[in-house]
């Protein structure tokens, strides 16, 4: 089945609407959390995806226990 180009939007647009960063989206693409399809234009993001996923939160992110910027390697969350 073939679908419209309507039906797509750019990584820039999903992450605005999920009100997250570009990376963020890629991340999620590379984990099945989202559906999309790569063209010569780059990434663009099946829309109907963005309305199954809730907005990530820091801890989708940073492992417990971790603010993600410790820098020493001792909490074992990098």
């Amino acid at each position: 089945m073939c679908r419209s180009q309507a039906e797509f939007i750019t990584i820039a647009e999903a992450a605005g609407y999920l009100e997250t960063t570009e990376t963020r989206i890629l991340m999620m693409l590379k984990k099945n959390e989202l559906s999309g399809m790569q063209d010569d234009d780059g990434w663009k993001i099946d829309k109907a995806s963005l309305q199954l996923c809730g907005k990530p939160q820091p801890s989708d992110i940073a492992k417990k226990g971790c603010g993600g910027g410790c820098g020493n390697g001792g909490c074992g969350g990098h």
